[in-house]
């Protein structure tokens, strides 16, 4: 049973990864039909490499890519595989906190707004829909009408107890307890936040979803 549970979560990362490219050529397309530049943003990146592989999909090259993470290592990785893809004539890679709502809308400086946000595996991580509120709310400042946010959710894992156990979190050795948000909580913080989803992918598993929503 652990076996089969292990083998269905690591599925369930990687058809997640293929939505999350199926999500940024879909706000891609939706952006060029409406005559505008891609500026992409990530503010939870890890070493960019979602990000970076979505854009090696696209028929054009973006305007620009903003790419944020809280860890110096991941800045580091993120930097030196910016440089490996030949990306740092449009590129960047800056160290931030994705829940710092005042930092989120310095995203476009100092450029223009990011018209396609994308946050992946970081609201599951996190209880507080207080916390994760501000943080949307942050996007949706840095962003204008018509801009487009992907984000993932997490209605169910198969190893969450197992998680809970073995791992603890960065503050006070604490169990590491992953949020079973259900989509439509997940949605309701995004619709708060300004924005109306078009367009949801899961996997067959029910695990991992992602979605797109557009900036009203």
């Amino acid at each position: 049973m652990a076996a089969t549970s292990t083998r269905s979560a690591g599925a369930g990362v990687r058809v997640r990864r293929e939505h999350l490219l199926r999500a940024v050529a879909t706000a891609a397309q939706l952006l060029q039909a409406a005559g505008e530049k891609l500026r992409i943003a990530d503010v939870a990146a890890g070493h960019g490499r979602y990000v970076l592989d979505a854009v090696a999909q696209l028929p054009e090259r973006p305007q620009s890519i903003v790419l944020r993470d809280l860890s110096e290592l991941n800045v580091a990785q993120g930097r030196a595989l910016i440089g490996e893809r030949r990306l740092g004539d449009i590129a960047r890679f800056e160290q931030g906190d994705a829940f710092d709502e005042a930092a989120l809308a310095t995203l476009g400086a100092p450029d223009a707004a990011p018209n396609l946000v994308t946050v992946s595996g970081l609201y599951e991580l996190f209880s507080d829909n207080e916390l994760v509120g501000r943080s949307l709310h942050g996007l949706a400042g840095a962003m204008n009408v018509g801009g487009y946010l992907v984000y993932t959710g997490q209605p169910w894992h198969p190893q969450i107890e197992l998680i809970a156990r073995t791992l603890t979190s960065h503050r006070n050795q604490r169990a590491w307890v992953m949020r079973r948000r259900t989509q439509a909580e997940m949605d309701e913080l995004v619709r708060a936040a300004g924005f109306a989803k078009i367009e949801e992918w899961i996997d067959e598993w029910g695990m991992f979803t992602v979605s797109l929503a557009r900036r009203l």
